[in-house]
């Protein structure tokens, strides 16, 4: 990969994650960038991690199932990558709770610790939010007429 080694993890988000992101990481201290601000909407995957590899980025997804196997393909010739962080997806509401565990994985790892690693965010505490149709009949309001 290009460069000198990092300390620290620079994070590059695809175009999934919220841009907004972004902007708090900076305000942190964080190097980040997004794809809208690299010109990269509407890229093939591959495209997005060649990308963030190439500027010594670890890549944010919620894409799990295409960016492991990516991370699979690129294993097997030998090409290395910056690392992959695989996120629950949230939805613009809920960046605090992406972000919480996003700087915890940024705070406790270096970039040689991911490169060439898939990381799951949900090891540093992220969880998916659950929608109200999902919520369980233990916890439904009884609205019925009296």
């Amino acid at each position: 990969m290009p460069g000198d080694p990092l300390l620290f993890i620079q994070v590059y988000t695809d175009e999934h994650i919220m841009p907004v992101l972004v902007r708090l990481l900076r305000e942190r201290g964080y190097v980040a960038r997004s794809a809208q601000e690299a010109g990269m909407i509407e890229r093939d995957d591959d495209v997005h991690l060649a990308y963030a590899t190439q500027n010594s980025m670890a890549i944010l997804t919620y894409n799990a199932k295409d960016f492991y196997r990516l991370a699979r393909q690129w294993a097997a010739i030998g090409r290395e990558h910056a690392g992959i962080i695989i996120s629950p997806q949230y939805s613009r509401r809920q960046v605090q709770e992406l972000l919480q565990p996003l700087i915890r994985l940024l705070d406790s790892t270096t970039a040689d610790e991911i490169r060439n690693q898939v990381i799951y965010l949900q090891s540093f505490g992220a969880r998916r939010l659950k929608r109200i149709s999902e919520i369980g009949a233990e916890y439904a309001v009884d609205v019925a007429p009296r």
